[in-house]
């Protein structure tokens, strides 16, 4: 399982929500390209990179950002915020993103988020689903729907998608613990790729998930505030691939 370090983009800034909440934002750095580089210095093997403006408004206002995270770091990256189309997810990767994260779309545009698989590849496409209470939100959480995470997966597994985020959006920012019941649910029902992310807290959140069997686990808050250190963490999993576990 990777473990992958959160930077959330806000007005140019790294910062943190608490549950999606853009009133409860902490700014942690006013430099994301410095921060990209203290977590691949700590042994980050991907980035998870959010236009938190393009995920509320449809519109990425953190491009300049993101080009010079791309440009700084050398280990691949994967973005979301405000991509609804396949033209969008095209320019994205043609900065020198890795994969592109699509969640709106996926319940207001499907036709687009095939078209991006077929484009692109499926290994280049990610829809992230985040669920509050196990029911999809959309344009960055602000709007609820009547779609289960569950059918929503499925749903696009059918199109041809084959890699999915799920966020627990009761938990994000919370450090109160993943939704392990939610996920193992997900896991259950869904044969593809999961990486997970929301209450991350401790190095035993992430050994739990790891023996659930996803993907990857993403870290925000727990990381930034000093709760869980990265590099340990990093170490902690890769032993537990080495001994079989």
């Amino acid at each position: 399982m990777d473990i992958l370090p959160a930077i959330d983009l806000r007005n140019g800034l790294c910062v943190r929500l608490i549950q999606g909440d853009y009133e409860k934002e902490t700014v942690f750095d006013d430099d994301p390209v410095a921060v990209a580089k203290k977590w691949v210095d700590q042994g980050a093997r991907r980035m998870h990179i959010v236009d938190l403006d393009g995920a509320r408004d449809g519109v990425r206002g953190n491009k300049d950002a993101v080009s010079a995270i791309a440009k700084a770091i050398d280990i691949p990256i994967q973005l979301g915020g405000g991509i609804r189309d396949a033209a969008e997810a095209r320019k994205i990767l043609d900065m020198g993103v890795d994969r592109v994260i699509i969640g709106t779309a996926a319940i207001e545009a499907p036709d687009e988020v095939e078209a991006a698989v077929d484009d692109l590849g499926s290994d280049h496409i990610i829809v992230g689903i985040d669920a509050k209470d196990g029911i999809v939100q959309t344009h960055g959480w602000m709007e609820q729907t009547k779609e289960s995470a569950i059918n929503l997966a499925n749903q696009m597994a059918n199109r041809g998608v084959r890699r999915f985020i799920y966020t627990d959006t009761n938990r994000d920012g919370t450090m109160g613990h993943p939704n392990f019941a939610a996920i193992t649910e997900l896991k259950n029902n869904l044969r593809y790729p999961i990486i997970v992310a929301g209450g991350i807290a401790s190095v035993e959140d992430l050994v739990h998930l790891s023996k659930i069997g996803v993907e990857g686990a993403i870290s925000g808050m727990a990381i930034y505030s000093g709760a869980l250190d990265l590099r340990h963490a990093i170490k902690t999993i890769d032993s537990m691939k080495l001994n079989g576990k």
